[in-house]
């Protein structure tokens, strides 16, 4: 197994995630080269990841999203295997060799794992088998490099979600297959890469860019007419959701305009500007 170090670098995106980076890479093998993207200048943060053997740390300069980062990041890899995984989710060697193993003798353009919000473990009682998929969560991916590098990855207009769907999607159009490993399981606690003081701010964010997301992936993929026909019903309940919790629930209030404020601008054509930092 010792070829895997030669031929997988893991890539790992942050964002406030102090609170996690330590614990979670402390799970993997330290002769893995790890590649960690900050989206931001924190300097601090960056000589503090690279105390860690063979660990890099790219700061981004401001917090670009996901898509662009991991982009940042891939773009330095250049080893056959890039091993992605969110800090929010607990990887171990076991998981990495395991989908490293299923990989090795596939034609595969991504392998997920099995997303589980209770325990990180391969179920050694059932199958564990490569299931083909339309896409997969973005939380875990193994990728082959050297078969995928040519897409340039995510589309950057994306800052959050729907990018892995996206991507998945293209891939597939080039004869690129897409794999769940079934039975391989990952803890994934989902929103949580970031510090638990930020949760606020990152629900309005993230509910801004989810409709932002769905109008523009749609529109992309099966064009305008299925575009608002899949969010309309969306804009309208946001809008009056909006109103009626201005005198009932300002927090509620804050979300729902966030979700009309991120279609609105998605069907007028404006970029995924929306940050908090």
């Amino acid at each position: 197994m010792i070829d895997i170090f030669e031929k997988v670098e893991l890539l790992t995106i942050t964002y406030k995630s102090e609170h996690l980076i330590n614990q979670c890479l402390s799970n993997i093998n330290d002769d893995f080269k790890i590649t960690v993207v900050e989206n931001s200048n924190n300097e601090n943060f960056r000589k503090e990841i690279e105390r860690r053997k063979n660990t890099k740390c790219i700061l981004s300069g401001k917090n670009l999203g996901f898509g662009s980062a991991f982009n940042l990041g891939a773009k330095s890899i250049k080893k056959k295997y890039i091993f992605h995984f969110n800090p929010d989710a607990e990887i171990n060697n076991e998981i990495i060799y395991k989908i490293y193993e299923l990989a090795k003798n596939t034609n595969f353009g991504i392998i997920s794992a099995e997303e589980s919000d209770q325990i990180t473990e391969i179920d050694n009682k059932r199958d564990i088998n490569l299931r083909e998929v339309d896409y997969v969560k973005g939380f875990v991916m193994f990728i082959n490099h050297f078969e995928c590098k040519s897409t340039n990855y995510f589309d950057e207009n994306f800052f959050l979600y729907l990018e892995e769907v996206d991507l998945c999607k293209r891939l597939k159009k080039m004869g690129k297959k897409i794999y769940l490993a079934e039975n391989v399981l990952v803890k994934h606690l989902g929103g949580k890469s970031h510090h638990p003081d930020q949760q606020e701010k990152m629900e309005i964010q993230r509910n801004w860019h989810y409709l932002w997301s769905l109008f523009y992936y749609s529109k992309k993929h099966k064009g305008l007419i299925y575009a608002y026909k899949v969010t309309l019903r969306k804009f309208f309940s946001a809008f009056l959701k909006m109103n009626i919790y201005f005198f009932l629930n300002k927090k509620k209030h804050i979300i729902y305009k966030h979700r009309f404020l991120g279609l609105l601008n998605s069907y007028i054509g404006k970029s995924s500007f929306f940050r908090i930092e």
